[in-house]
């Protein structure tokens, strides 16, 4: 195993040497694709938005409880002077609850309750804290993954998820608040399929990008086949490109909804210099930490379920041995 392991260390090196010469290569071939970011002192009011979840299958039902946390840090000349939460630091989870869904459709039903609780609390805490600028942990759209088929259930709940995503774009734009996805570890490979190379963009922009410098901005859905109606008009306003914080982590997939992209980069530049080596915005960091959720607080509610309804827990999780 060890010289199985060796083996594939050398073929992985050698191929990151390859796409580093590559990247600099069409750097230099075509300088206009990279772009300079400016850091800037920070004076203003920041909202950030993440999600907890935990979900259980038992036979007959899927059990999804979550919950989401919204975050406002308010800075003067960069420094942090308030912060507030909303509803709470640690608001109490909701229960969700489906019948009878296969494998896949579970996978999406706890989806699609965890977007339609992320962007619920999103709208509300604009309108409580009017930032002037709001950060999503991810991406601004759901992923096609997300999507469930036309007969099932779940595709109602889908079409309330995209309006409720209609109307987080439209709140954002009359409060005049600039709307971010920002996405930390994303496998698109776009960019890097449009440049000829066979990897993530993420990976990509590694070697192709500096200390504060991100790529040009790109549509999110231009070219892309197989996308529904409903959300290439939901993607219309959205710009796509990445951000290089630090030198000595990975750049961050950004996806600004209609605002000006040299504003939002370097917002989100001078907000990510908490660490060089972990270089993502500190009040995500904060919304992250407030909204995660132990796997133990399901236990009660599953008790509870059992005791009360009869139903019965999978046998993989409750067989007596190992």
């Amino acid at each position: 195993m060890r010289e199985r392991i060796a083996e594939l260390a050398g073929d992985m090196r050698r191929s990151f040497d390859i796409l580093r010469q590559r990247a600099l290569a069409a750097r230099e071939e075509d300088p206009s694709m990279v772009i300079p970011v400016q850091r800037i002192e920070v004076s203003l009011s920041v909202c950030a938005v993440d999600g907890g979840l935990v979900a259980e299958r038992m036979h007959g039902a899927d059990i999804v409880i979550s919950r989401a946390v919204g975050v406002n840090f308010r800075y003067e000349n960069s420094m942090l002077e308030k912060f507030a939460y909303h509803p709470t630091k640690s608001p109490e989870p909701s229960l969700d609850l489906k019948n009878s869904l296969d494998e896949h459709e579970a996978n999406v039903f706890r989806s699609l309750v965890r977007l339609k609780t992320e962007l619920e609390c999103a709208i509300s805490s604009i309108d409580k804290f009017s930032p002037q600028i709001m950060l999503m942990d991810g991406s601004l759209l759901p992923l096609p993954s997300d999507r469930p088929e036309d007969d099932s259930e779940l595709a109602r709940s889908y079409k309330v998820l995209l309006s409720i995503y209609s109307k987080l774009f439209s709140v954002s734009k009359e409060k005049g608040c600039m709307l971010c996805g920002v996405v930390k570890d994303s496998r698109a490979r776009k960019l890097s399929e449009q440049m000829g190379f066979s990897c993530s963009d993420t990976l990509l922009c590694g070697y192709l990008l500096k200390e504060g410098e991100r790529t040009k901005s790109m549509p999110y859905y231009q070219g892309k086949k197989g996308v529904g109606k409903d959300i290439l008009a939901l993607g219309e306003k959205i710009s796509v490109f990445y951000l290089k914080p630090s030198e000595h982590d990975l750049p961050l997939r950004i996806e600004a909804y209609d605002c000006d992209v040299d504003n939002a980069a370097s917002i989100i530049r001078s907000l990510s210099s908490i660490s060089e080596n972990f270089a993502y915005p500190a009040i995500l960091i904060e919304a992250d930490m407030c909204a995660a959720m132990d796997p133990k607080e399901i236990e009660g509610i599953e008790s509870s379920l059992l005791n009360l309804s009869g139903i019965k827990a999978l046998r993989r999780n409750s067989r007596p041995f190992r």
